[in-house]
Order: C-alpha cells, then sequence, then structure tokens
C-alpha cells in the first residue's frame, strides 16, 4: 500500500452514513481518490454483517461506532459535521429527521456542507416510501424488461446496476456540488435515486424507443442481440465469445477470417436463421481456437471469461484492476483496483477495511474529547470500539 503521493480529493472529510452497497461503494471511489472518510456505524456495524471487515468498500475509511439515538451522540455527530465537507446517507426517506441528522439541521452548523441521500426510489413522489432493493429499481426503470434473450423473459443481471449506477452519480453529484460551492459561497442538498439511476443508464433504448414509438423488449433492437454482428455465441466447448463488429468494416473482416464472405451483407438481417447460421460457424472450433483466431484480429471481439479467468487476464492485470494488498494479521486481501489514473495525483489503497469501531478514539480526540470523556462515553453506550483507555 504506498502513500507516497496525495490523492486528488486530499482534504475532503466525508461522514459516511450509509449502509448496505450504494452508499460504502460511492464513498469508496472518493476514499480512493484521497478523501478521508469517516464512516458512522451502528453497534453491529455495516447492514453486510461479518463480511463486512474483508469487503474492499471500506477500504481507505476510518470507523467510529456512535449512537445517534442518544442525545450525546448526537452532539458528537454535530460536532463531526462541523468539521466535514460532504455527507453521504442511505437511510429510507424520513429516518435522518427521526434520528435529527438530516440537511436543515447540519446547515445550521455548517452551511458548506453538501449533503448527499442515496434512496432506492428518492426523497419525493408516489414511491418514495416504498422498500426495494436492486432487482426492484431495475425493474421499475425498465432496465428488466429489455435483459435477456428473446422470448425468455427478463434475467437477473450479474452486478447491481442501481445500486452502482447510484454510487456512481452520487460521488458524481458530490464533486459537481464542490465544484459549486466553490462558487455560489455554500453547500446544497443532494437527492440520489436507485430507480433513477438505472433509467439513466439505459440512454440507447429509451432513444429508441422515443424514436419509434415502439415498446422493444428482450433482442428487440440491434444492441440486445436482435442481429448478428452484435450477439453472444456458444462454441464448440460450451463456452462463449461475443461479437461486436457494428461497424461493416469490422464485420465485412470477420466475415473474411471465417471464409464466409457471402455474410457480409447480411450483417443487420434479423432472425433465428441468420443467427442460426452464424452459431453453426462458432460452434466449429472451442473458445481458445477462437480466441486464437479472432483475438488479435480488428473484429471487435472478445470470449466470456468468468470471474476466475478476468483476474488472471493480461489486460486487467496491466492495469491493475486486481491487486492483493496486505490484511488483518498476515493474510492477503485480493480486491478490484482503482479505475481513474491519475498521472499527476493518482488513486492509492492505504489501508485495510477497519474493523466496527477502530477509530472511534481517535476521532473523538480530534474534536477534543478527553480519555475521561471518552470512557465515560463508552459506559454509557454512547460510542464502541476504544482503541486504549489511557491517554
Amino acid at each position: 500500500m504506498n502513500s507516497s503521493k496525495k490523492g486528488p480529493l486530499e482534504n475532503l472529510r466525508v461522514l459516511d452514513l450509509s449502509r448496505m452497497l450504494p452508499g460504502p461503494y460511492c464513498t469508496m471511489l472518493l476514499a480512493d481518490l484521497g478523501a478521508e472518510v469517516i464512516m458512522i456505524e451502528h453497534e453491529s456495524g455495516s447492514g453486510l454483517g461479518k463480511r463486512r471487515v474483508d469487503f474492499y468498500i471500506f477500504r481507505n475509511k476510518k470507523s467510529i461506532i456512535l449512537d445517534l439515538k442518544n442525545n450525546r451522540g448526537r452532539e458528537i455527530f454535530y460536532k463531526l459535521a462541523a468539521t466535514a465537507d460532504v455527507i453521504v446517507e442511505g437511510f429510507r426517506p424520513g429516518v435522518v429527521e427521526k434520528l435529527g441528522i438530516d440537511y436543515p439541521t447540519v446547515r445550521k452548523i455548517n452551511r458548506r456542507i453538501i449533503y448527499c441521500s442515496i434512496s432506492g426510489f428518492g426523497q419525493n413522489g408516489p414511491y418514495r416510501d416504498r422498500v426495494g432493493h436492486d432487482i426492484n429499481y431495475v425493474a421499475l426503470a425498465g432496465l428488466l424488461s429489455v435483459t435477456g434473450k428473446k422470448n425468455q423473459g427478463p434475467c437477473i443481471p450479474g452486478t447491481q446496476i442501481g445500486d452502482i449506477g447510484g454510487a456512481i452519480l452520487g460521488a458524481f453529484s458530490i464533486l459537481a456540488g464542490i465544484l459549486a460551492r466553490e462558487r455560489i459561497g455554500e453547500g446544497q442538498y443532494i437527492d440520489i435515486s436507485m430507480t433513477d439511476s438505472a433509467l439513466a443508464l439505459n440512454p440507447v433504448s429509451f432513444f429508441e424507443y422515443f424514436l419509434k414509438g415502439e415498446v422493444f423488449e428482450q433482442g428487440g433492437y440491434r444492441l440486445l442481440g436482435s442481429v448478428p454482428c452484435y450477439n453472444i455465441y456458444k462454441t464448440k466447448d460450451d463456452r462463449f465469445i461475443t461479437i461486436g463488429a457494428l461497424e461493416p468494416k469490422f464485420w465485412a473482416r470477420l466475415c473474411h477470417r471465417l471464409n464466409r464472405e457471402d455474410l457480409i451483407t447480411r450483417q443487420y438481417e434479423e432472425g433465428n436463421e441468420i443467427f442460426d447460421e452464424v452459431q453453426k460457424i462458432f460452434l466449429s472450433k472451442t473458445q481458445a481456437e477462437w480466441n486464437e483466431l479472432l483475438g488479435s484480429e480488428e473484429v471487435c471481439y472478445a470470449p466470456v471469461l468468468n470471474l476466475q479467468e478476468t483476474t488472471e487476464d493480461p489486460q486487467i492485470r496491466y492495469r491493475q484492476m486486481v491487486i492483493d494488498n496486505p490484511g488483518k494479521g498476515h493474510r492477503r486481501i485480493r480486491e478490484l483496483g482503482i479505475v481513474p489514473k491519475f498521472s499527476l495525483t493518482p488513486g492509492q489503497i492505504t489501508r485495510p477495511s477497519p474493523e466496527p469501531g477502530q477509530d472511534t478514539e481517535e476521532i473523538l480526540r480530534e474534536i477534543g474529547l478527553r480519555s475521561s470523556e471518552i470512557l465515560k462515553l463508552k459506559s454509557e453506550g454512547v460510542v464502541r470500539g476504544i482503541t486504549s483507555e489511557t491517554s
């Protein structure tokens, strides 16, 4: 873990009240780029349970266990909020108001605060108070209706699109809020809906719908697998490969490489007949053989890799997107790397995911509490995770 250079978000302090996946992923993006992220956890830790310590979305962060239902706990939160640039929360709408830690309350303490709420359906509208998870958000956003094979019904995507989309748009919006603060002199409230985010991540399908007025389903147009030049094919060894030759020159090059020049004019033909014809070709060789034949060709080809194969892929490794870092004790933790590669202020992983409450004492000392006060707070159950009992 390298700490020789400072990231682009150095000196940005973030209080993270979130649970589960979206909020923590959002604040990981900020922490990886140098922000100081303080997780404010309840006694049992995050919603991810015992796996929390091993999950790398909590890396580069500090942790304090604080009872926000306690008046003294809220006082400590207010002191922290006075020093912060950003607050991220992922409770159901209305919860932070009940706790007394909502944006209007915090703004009275710190007018420069950027306060970001990430929720399933947003802070207003008829679905505001509904409960849900990612599968519900992507369903409502229309994404499931276009995901999967034709005539086989929707399928669950391989990742949590609404959750991660909300996290990324949350981080993006927070940084936009920071820039706006420099211009207008004060912070503001940001309302991120994971349903909105899932909808926004599907611009092409909606463009096709708005343009043609047709309701598309699985396999309904080119980018959903209705044409042979953009599709998934099975190989001889029951593996799969992908072809994305949307441009005529790439499709023509593929047809030449397959010795099937007769298919060049059928690039955008739809239906089972042309798909079956191309599928028959790819069933003649194994995935490895197709990798050898097409891997270095300009035909928009890639094999469908499993997770292990992806972690071993030379391009993924070269880009440091799978890395091994020290964990607790003598363990090594394998985790995904940092996506943006900055030339002067690179992101970095400086510390593993903390134990819940690992940094409680350090954080309390920073806001001026003495050892005796910290011990009293511990005895009253206001805080947890004290690392030492002497000053």
